[in-house]
């Protein structure tokens, strides 16, 4: 598969639809899934740019608010996989998005060598062979979530009258992604939230399949490796697999800030690269036993799991 980069979030407005923009050039990118609302619109908005179906969800629709999240990722889904495969099927030109998309890979990546090497060849069908294996090559950037985990407010009917707890805003936000057709993963944020983790259980698609592929993946942001380790215990003991901690400074989190002790992101990121290889087997053990209690396959092999650093979502 070729590399793919990524974008962070940027705030609900820039991110809402940022992977129709970009993710047939196999850049991933996070939408916010927070503000139903916003979502609804824009679901409005893309199905008649795109000529589709559109059936509007209403306020006081059962369940309205996850129901907002999976069409709209579903819609977004579609767009960019027809995007995807349009793009693979144009001319190798220099100009066209197929070439854009050879073009944005990094400097020294396999595939963007042979397309500049296929580029200089005559044609024939040498040229046209190679074509096709870098057609088939062709992968669409992730459509990542986030879900501030403390942004978790308990709703009400059009009655006045309390919702279950499942209809809060983030449990509600999770139900929308877990049952939407994106195979890919949410980032939780912003804190802790026992119910919110609890609830993921509740889905399928976050554990591993009979061949031990996760269908949708977990990404936590943390602060430190003490932060990575606990909560990562706490999905590893359900029989869940944090595939990414995500680490940035306490003290700027998108904006917000979430004082710390005032430790460097240099000192924290040194104790993830010495103490890495004892976190991924201390989950892995966790996970695997959770997962064989319930019957679920497991690789032999720790799953994989990276270590980022970035400055806020």
């Amino acid at each position: 598969m070729l590399h793919t980069f990524h974008i962070p979030v940027l705030g609900i407005g820039y991110s809402i639809d940022t992977p129709v923009k970009v993710a047939r050039f196999g850049i991933s990118s996070v939408i916010s899934i927070m503000d139903d609302q916003l979502i609804e619109k824009m679901s409005a908005y893309h199905a008649q740019q795109a000529g589709k179906s559109y059936t509007p969800i209403g306020d006081k629709e059962y369940d309205h608010r996850a129901r907002r999240i999976t069409a709209y990722l579903n819609l977004i889904d579609e767009i960019v996989n027809e995007q995807t495969e349009n793009l693979r099927q144009l001319p190798f030109d220099g100009k066209s998005e197929i070439s854009k998309y050879f073009d944005l890979q990094p400097e020294g990546a396999a595939e963007r060598k042979i397309y500049q090497k296929m580029m200089a060849m005559d044609d024939g069908e040498a040229k046209q062979n190679i074509q096709t294996k870098l057609r088939a090559k062709i992968a669409p950037g992730a459509i990542d979530v986030n879900i501030m985990s403390k942004i978790d407010r308990l709703n009400t009917d059009e009655n006045g009258n309390l919702l279950p707890a499942d209809h809060s805003d983030a449990l509600a936000a999770l139900r929308g992604f877990a049952n939407s057709t994106v195979s890919s993963s949410v980032i939780f944020s912003a804190g802790y939230n026992p119910r919110l983790y609890n609830y993921i259980e509740q889905f399928p698609d976050f554990y591993p399949d009979k061949s031990g592929h996760l269908k949708k993946k977990i990404i936590l942001k943390v602060s430190d490796y003490r932060s990575a380790l606990v909560q990562g215990k706490i999905f590893a003991k359900k029989g869940l697999w944090v595939s990414e901690f995500r680490i940035e400074s306490g003290l700027n989190c998108g904006g917000h800030a979430f004082a710390t002790d005032g430790l460097l992101l240099g000192p924290i990121l040194s104790e993830f690269r010495d103490k890495r290889a004892d976190l991924a087997t201390e989950l892995f053990s966790l996970y695997s036993a959770a997962n064989a209690e319930k019957g679920n396959h497991t690789s032999p092999d720790v799953p994989a799991m990276k270590i980022t650093a970035q400055g806020g979502i």
